[in-house]
């Protein structure tokens, strides 16, 4: 009985021609978003591992200098372009895609796309996952509004009911009739997606992008599920068609629109963030009067050099074997390494927290946790951008020591910042790069956003029976 219903459901929708247009014009801006997505993964993606190389190529050319001095004149570390970006670009044009790495400082990611887009650009983006969360459920909601309401006006609900058809499978039919319709228009687009990462990237890429790409799959179905749901439930409770309409885009515009907004703003007003002039001058002071504020610089440097003194068992600077300058360099770094631990950490765990907030008003919107869920899966969330800085502060800090080392090494304190190394030196330097979250490690960050996709999707379907055991049959 559930295939006959779905089928009968399917065949009226593909006869209707509110579904033919607007499917059609769906799938036309998913196929166009997919097409810039693609032209701007590859551009982008292009331009960032020439910046790379290049940046390699000055650092290794900078010619005959001070280890130290090489440290500040440093070198940039690119975030590399994610494939399923193309789908979902998340928070990459808000986020920094670059970080200078040099001595004494952990630099914020800095070049936002965002800095340079026109006014247009500023007001939206056109991305796949935007007409996914947003007009998809759109089309489900005109498809489906009038799916109880609609026979209840007509009369043929009752004609329905009277020969013995159970309400549970009248839901069931009526969801997978309509699921049935929108594969018609999603499976092309699934094809073409893969078609674009596929031309987009490497076998290995490609391969290593797929189970990212079926949970972002089932995530957007359990998304849809959602809203048929909730469709199927108004629809049995409205008295009209047209009451049923009303009162389900009005659950659109709070669910998508109103919501997300307000969530975002209580976060920020509530968990409070320091500004970039609060946030340096903070480490500024803990530089200058150590974490304790009675450590001063002064002192750490003066009970450096006397341990280091009884350490060689000499009295004076210029009689170490060693450069004094380099060990002191050494030992600021990792002092320095300290403050930024303390104050970057705090930083984390506030935009962490502010992100979490949001997160459980997705309990009254299931836009929320698709899209949290979209842009991990897609590598474009908060979480991967907080790993990459991660992954260069660990390449700088193994930069600065080996560069530190080597000048303390390999002179001594008469020589002074005299000592150079050249090219074969700077050749030996590890290069930077980046190995983002793997799909487990994406996946379990977002797996609350996960389960609230469940709880929406099983939640409405099972709402929606009660919901028909109760309905009117005219």
């Amino acid at each position: 009985m559930i295939k006959t219903i779905a089928k009968k459901e399917f065949t009226e929708l593909l006869r209707d021609g509110r579904f033919c247009w607007t499917a059609l014009i769906v799938f036309a801006l998913l196929l166009v978003s997919l097409g810039l997505g693609w032209k701007n993964y590859t551009t982008v993606k292009r331009e960032k591992d020439a910046a790379q190389v290049d940046s390699r190529k000055t650092w290794e050319n900078q010619g005959e200098r001070n280890p130290h001095s090489a440290a500040h004149f440093g070198v940039y570390a690119f975030r590399p372009k994610m494939p399923l970006s193309l789908i979902d670009s998340g928070l990459d044009n808000f986020s920094g895609s670059s970080i200078w790495v040099e001595a004494h400082y952990q630099n914020p990611a800095r070049n936002r796309p965002i800095e340079d887009a026109t006014a247009l650009q500023r007001f939206g983006e056109l991305t796949a996952a935007g007409i996914l969360q947003l007009l998809l459920p759109l089309l489900i909601i005109f498809l489906t509004f009038d799916a109880f309401a609609g026979e209840r006006t007509s009369g043929t609900l009752r004609q329905i009911l009277s020969l013995g058809v159970p309400r549970l499978q009248l839901v069931f039919g009526k969801t997978l009739g309509v699921l049935a319709a929108l594969l018609l228009l999603l499976i092309p687009s699934i094809v073409i997606g893969i078609s674009a990462l596929a031309l987009a990237s490497s076998n290995d890429v490609l391969l290593s992008s797929l189970p990212r790409f079926a949970l972002m799959c089932v995530g957007y179905l359990l998304y849809f599920i959602a809203f048929i749901g909730i469709a199927l439930t108004v629809s049995a409770i409205a008295v009209t068609p047209r009451t049923s309409l009303v009162i389900l885009l009005t659950f659109w515009i709070a669910s998508c629109l109103l919501i997300p907004r307000f969530a975002n703003d209580l976060a920020t007003n509530s968990i409070k963030t320091p500004t970039g002039s609060e946030f340096w001058a903070a480490v500024n002071k803990d530089m200058k009067d150590g974490i304790d504020g009675h450590d001063s610089a002064n002192k750490r440097t003066k009970e450096l050099e006397e341990k280091v003194l009884a350490q060689y068992g000499v009295t004076k600077k210029e009689d170490l074997p060693i450069n004094f300058t380099g060990i002191s360099l050494q030992a600021g770094e990792e002092h320095g390494n300290e403050i930024f631990d303390k104050h970057y950490s705090n930083l984390k765990t506030q935009h962490l927290s502010q992100e979490y907030f949001q997160g459980f008003f997705g309990v009254i919107s299931p836009f929320l946790p698709v899209r949290g869920f979209s842009m991990a899966m897609a590598g474009t969330d908060l979480k991967h951008q907080q790993n990459f800085n991660d992954s260069v502060e660990e390449y700088r800090r193994n930069l600065q020591k080996m560069l530190n080392n080597n000048f303390a090494d390999n002179s001594t304190s008469k020589d002074g910042m005299s000592y150079k190394v050249g090219k074969a030196f700077w050749e030996k330097t590890p290069d930077f790069e980046y190995v983002s979250l793997n799909t487990s490690s994406a996946f379990g960050s977002r797996i609350f956003d996960f389960l609230l996709l469940i709880f929406w999707s099983f939640g409405t379907l099972a709402v929606s029976v009660f919901a028909a055991h109760k309905m009117r049959a005219n």
